[in-house]
């Protein structure tokens, strides 16, 4: 849904960029900037920078960076609109829908609404009625604690046909909104409605930005009629292929973690997370290819762990298939017999459970050749066994990788590595490959370069008039460089003349790679010591002498420049004919190219003027 823009600006010039981020990461004070440990990768030493009056962050260890808004886009794993939503929710910011998409975000906000009222209700059941005392017994039972339920927002559907029914009336919540949300049935006969949930107790399904979505409901007396689990229907709002159960509360740690356990129950999630261990669990389907994409937002290798049963392996080789064809890393953990998660971290505690999957996880490959023991013992079995592994190595897009998946699976098959990589290659071509495109990383501009542009960036519209009046725009490199002095000079031109003395990364229409570039460069790694200016000790910030710094990067930029330009004519001379207007043109061209060269490399000649 569209966003005015002055709204999205309202909210890019409000934001508190070092209130934001210091929710998430403790900062401390280094000259101008902030620093702390990031929170995108781990790290032991901070490299984790906040400029706050340029409004952005930059990390120098694995290169994230950007405004307030890229800041809330990364750590909460949302699109734009959703970032702009939860900034503006977090400053007051009302934003006024538009009248196209007016109806139906009123329809849906309709179904959360129900859904929130449903979750109210069942969590003040479970607390305050006489009738969810089994609940309780049942939730304690199995060591979950208050302080869980109530982050879960776990709840008791009571044993009745329209407990729901009537608080939803005695609140104004129409019965539309209760069948749209899946929350109650129509009588077979159509006389009437019931309550979906009975007699089980709740755990609200959340989507990953922090909304009810759906219920999942255990059953307290189980019959053969009922089932054990019931689960929320699809609706406009809850679609299982896409939602992980316990996604929204384990997303910061599986995060830092680059890692997230995939189990199997409700319980399991809940009884990992008093432990302070991130998972997930599938919401009664098996993993799609849906739930991967949505994990690798967040972690780049997913730890199946599911039950060590006939079903459960035939589960854990079905999602190992659906995570590496998704391009993240596949590992397995198997608990010892008789063990869940739940059972096995309220026993041993989280300190063994920890210890348990350091020890014991093995990858993906591994797994399958140890579940296929049986089939190994026979030529057949075996052929077939490689068969699939060497499927499931062609899949991986790393070719290094791939090796040395040929190399491990040679050990682990007694077979030659050139054999079975000819086994890999035959699949390899049956994967399709996207074209390459190239990759302009902020990374491989030249410091000259970065130079000339964090100081066009922190002068102005009048060093930008400067720099641009001597440079072109093809003595930048092609990328983000390149893509940034077009904003700057696209920026320059609107302003008409208008003296600009700070230009922030937000009011140029640049991508997401070049606000990298330009995070970096306006969130400097290194401050100067305020002991050095207590001692009288004179260092020069990089824009005292911006002119300066400019002509001398612009010499450097220009002189390579030219110089591969000569190259170049050099090689054209050659292969021109003798004698001709052509050869003589390019002489020509020669002399004068060799005297600028010349001129730039006499440092007593100034070349570019005040």
């Amino acid at each position: 849904m569209r966003i005015p823009a002055n709204i999205v600006e309202q909210v890019r010039d409000g934001a508190d960029i070092l209130n934001i981020v210091q929710d998430y990461v403790r900062m401390k004070k280094a000259g101008k900037n902030y620093i702390g440990l990031c929170p995108f990768h781990e790290e032991k030493t901070a490299s984790f920078n906040v400029n706050p009056t340029a409004g952005y962050y930059k990390c120098f260890g694995c290169g994230k960076g950007g405004d307030a808004i890229t800041f809330i886009m990364e750590i909460e794993r949302l699109e734009f609109v959703d970032a702009i939503r939860w900034l503006a929710d977090r400053m007051g910011i009302q934003i006024p829908e538009q009248a196209t998409d007016q109806k139906a975000f009123e329809e849906k906000e309709v179904v959360y609404s129900a859904l929130r009222f449903a979750a109210k209700y069942y969590t003040q059941t479970l607390k305050n009625s006489a009738s969810a005392l089994a609940a309780r017994q049942y939730l304690h039972g199995r060591g979950i604690t208050g302080k869980t339920m109530e982050r879960f927002q776990l709840g008791y559907a009571p044993n009745s046909w329209d407990g729901l029914l009537k608080e939803a009336e005695r609140q104004h919540i129409k019965l539309d909104a209760l069948l749209r949300a899946g929350l109650v049935v129509q009588r077979e006969n159509k006389t009437g409605y019931y309550d979906r949930f009975r007699n089980r107790v709740m755990f609200p399904v959340w989507s990953h930005v922090g909304k009810i979505i759906g219920f999942g409901g255990r059953v307290l007396e189980e019959t053969t009629q009922a089932p054990k689990y019931l689960n929320s229907p699809e609706t406009e709002v809850y679609h299982k292929k896409y939602v992980l159960y316990g996604l929204y509360q384990s997303k910061r740690t599986a995060r830092q973690q680059d890692r997230i356990l995939l189990v199997e129950g409700y319980t399991d999630v809940l009884a990992l997370d008093q432990a302070g261990i991130s998972s997930v669990a599938c919401c009664g389907t098996a993993l799609t290819p849906e739930q991967v994409t949505l994990l690798g937002r967040f972690v780049k290798e997913i730890q199946l762990l599911y039950d060590s049963d006939a079903a459960g392996v035939a589960a854990t080789e079905r999602a190992i298939d659906c995570v590496l064809q998704s391009g993240l890393v596949a590992s397995v953990v198997s608990l010892p017999k008789g063990e869940d998660p739940d059972s096995f971290v309220r026993g041993h505690g989280a300190d063994k459970f920890n210890a348990y999957l350091q020890n014991t996880t093995r990858d993906w490959l591994e797994s399958l050749h140890d579940a296929a023991e049986e089939a190994l013992r026979t030529p057949q079995g075996k052929r077939q066994e490689l068969s699939k592994v060497a499927e499931r190595i062609a899949w991986l897009k790393d070719q290094l990788l791939q090796k040395l998946y040929i190399q491990k699976a040679s050990q682990l098959f007694h077979l030659l590595e050139g054999d079975i990589a000819k086994e890999v290659a035959q699949y390899v071509t049956r994967v399709p490959t996207a074209p390459v495109q190239p990759e302009y990383s902020a990374d491989l501009v030249p410091e000259t370069e970065k130079m000339l542009l964090q100081v066009m960036l922190e002068q102005g519209t009048s060093m930008i008039e400067y720099i641009l009046g001597h440079m072109s725009i093809e003595e930048f490199q092609e990328g983000v460089s390149r893509e940034l002095v077009n904003a700057l000079l696209e920026f320059y031109h609107d302003r008409n003349g208008q003296h600009i003395t700070e230009i922030r990364g937000d009011q140029l229409q640049i991508s997401e790679s070049t606000s990298q570039l330009v995070a970096g460069l306006l969130t400097r790694q290194h401050q100067i010591s305020e002991r050095w200016k207590d001692k009288k000790i004179s260092v020069p910030e990089l824009n005292e002498d911006a002119k300066r710094v400019a002509k001398d990067c612009m010499r450097q930029i220009k002189t390579k420049f030219i110089k591969a330009e000569i190259k170049d004519l050099q090689k054209r001379i050659l292969n021109s004919g003798d004698g001709s207007g052509a050869q003589l043109e390019l002489h020509e061209e020669y002399r004068m190219k060799l005297e600028y060269k010349n001129d730039l490399e006499n440092l007593e000649k100034d070349l570019f003027g005040d």
